[in-house]
């Protein structure tokens, strides 16, 4: 599996601080948190965790977990980068999470979602041994806003559901995920439904493009350029059509300097099977020559592919942002 697989992991949705929220009789909203436009709370819960982002990188899971060479990931994810909200709520305590679930699932579908993926419990794939660790959400995107919550606010993860979803115009993605906490420190939450939605606004791609002119600069100075703008479908070597105009800048560079040869060389990020990213890496590298190529009259003795997988890393893996600037395509001088 290559990229998704971040979601190795994880578990229980964290939360940070205090919590004097559950040291009242009853959950009250944090303070100055409001739900987001068009995606209403069950009635009765209260709002104890948010975060926005205006522009991140997220992986959405679509398919359920799986182990690959002792590490946890998903069967297939979406890579979306946009406008991100994350929302945590507390159900009342006499509602069972399938019965929340349901009523999010139905709500999403009356305001025009469509259900990518959706799994309960065991449907949802392998789990971790370790306690209170699931796959669809990992450690890392825990939520960490106002200073109220217990890291240990949400675990347990007893009758969990999970449901990935995209608004019919293809700009907005949802990541549901509702389990009982099962932390009794916490007595005013203790085996009630949590409640935690991803929300990602999907932005027009941030221009980032090298021009041939600062391809050359950049091989002349260090040997290499890193190409922004190429993209590919999810775990495949398949040249998405946005890709178009960065190809189109390799091949004026390459005609604007004959003598030039270049290695293609593919990267991923680290999340998957090492070996399998070293063959995407690979495949990837062979499908940019071949639309030179094909595209461009590029001859293809002049770029050879090569693929690294997750070998060189630019950014640290551990998060979304540092996995994407990862996945890239450079061009190093032979």
């Amino acid at each position: 599996m290559t990229q998704l697989a971040r979601f190795a992991i994880a578990g229980a949705l964290f939360l940070f601080g205090a919590m004097p929220a559950f040291g009242q009789d009853a959950c009250k909203d944090a303070e100055g948190l409001a739900d987001f436009p068009n995606i209403p709370r069950y009635e009765g819960s209260c709002l104890i965790g948010y975060e926005h982002k205006s522009f991140e990188a997220y992986d959405l899971p679509t398919g359920p977990a799986l182990k690959e060479d002792n590490r946890w990931t998903t069967e297939s994810a979406i890579e979306l980068e946009g406008e991100m909200t994350r929302l945590l709520y507390v159900a009342p305590a006499d509602r069972s999470t399938l019965e929340v679930y349901r009523n999010y699932e139905k709500a999403l579908k009356e305001r025009g979602f469509e259900t990518l993926f959706a799994c309960s419990g065991e449907e949802c794939g392998a789990r971790p041994v370790a306690l209170g660790q699931w796959v669809i959400y990992p450690r890392e995107r825990a939520i960490t806003t106002s200073g109220q919550f217990s890291s240990m606010a949400f675990t347990g993860l007893k009758d969990d559901h999970y449901l990935a979803a995209r608004s019919k115009d293809g700009t907005t993605y949802v990541g549901l995920y509702i389990a009982q906490n099962n932390f009794s420190y916490f007595k005013q939450s203790y085996r009630h439904a949590i409640v935690h939605l991803d929300i990602v606004q999907v932005a027009a791609m941030e221009e980032k493009m090298v021009d041939a002119e600062a391809m050359a600069k950049s091989i002349a100075e260090t040997g290499k350029v890193a190409v922004e703008n190429i993209y590919f479908d999810f775990g495949k070597a398949t040249l998405r059509p946005e890709s178009d105009a960065a190809l189109s800048e390799m091949a004026k560079l390459l005609t604007q300097h004959p003598e030039m040869s270049v290695y293609i060389v593919g990267h991923t990020d680290s999340v998957g099977a090492y070996k399998a990213n070293l063959a995407l890496s690979r495949a990837r590298a062979e499908a940019v020559v071949a639309a030179l190529a094909s595209q461009h009259g590029i001859d293809r003795t002049r770029t050879i592919p090569a693929g690294v997988g997750p070998l060189a890393p630019v950014a640290n893996n551990g998060s979304d942002d540092g996995r994407a600037k990862n996945r890239r395509v450079e061009l190093v001088q032979r």
